[in-house]
């Protein structure tokens, strides 16, 4: 998937995340679905550069599994998510 429907899909609160770890010099290592339930799943090289206000229905979860990732923004119910890894 290429950035810019990335971007199109993506729901503003996470966008928004989203722009502004990339502004900060961190990148995007990963996009894919996670099912059954999320369609869009965004996953960063390196943590969070900061915490990020919580828009309406919009969840964060320290995941701390280095199978997975660090942590994560989840919004609608998990059905878009924006994860950062260890790096």
């Amino acid at each position: 998937m290429s950035r810019p429907p990335i971007l199109a899909a993506l729901a503003a609160p996470l966008r928004t995340i989203l722009d502004a770890e990339l502004a900060r010099g961190n990148a995007i290592d990963e996009v894919a679905d996670w099912p059954p339930h999320c369609e869009l799943l965004i996953i960063l090289r390196r943590p969070f550069a900061t915490a990020y206000p919580l828009a309406p229905d919009m969840t964060f979860n320290a995941i701390e599994d280095r199978h997975y990732w660090k942590s994560e923004y989840h919004l609608d119910g998990g059905r878009q998510t924006l994860a950062c890894g260890f790096g």
